[in-house]
């Protein structure tokens, strides 16, 4: 997956393309929250990558191993179909 890829969501089937290079992200999940609460400050770094859903412009920051999981690439930015 890399910049310009086009994507499909595999639940909704809607599209989407990924608009930024993968960079490192902290993310905090509902533990580190609880943690804060008592003067700790945790997350979990991972690879992000920043996506734009074409049908109404929002774009979203996704873990990359999420977006694996979830999205397909219909078509890389070389502009090449990927076989089925």
């Amino acid at each position: 997956m890399q910049k310009g890829d086009l994507l499909k969501s595999k639940s909704t089937g809607e599209l989407a393309t990924i608009i930024s290079k993968p960079f490192t992200k902290l993310f905090r999940d509902a533990s580190d929250w609880e943690a804060a609460r008592h003067g700790f400050d945790c997350a979990t770094a991972a690879t992000a990558i920043r996506i734009m859903f074409l049908k109404n412009g929002f774009e979203k920051t996704f873990k990359q191993s999420t977006l694996r999981r979830n999205f397909e690439v219909i078509e890389d930015s070389n502009c090449e179909e990927k076989s089925k």
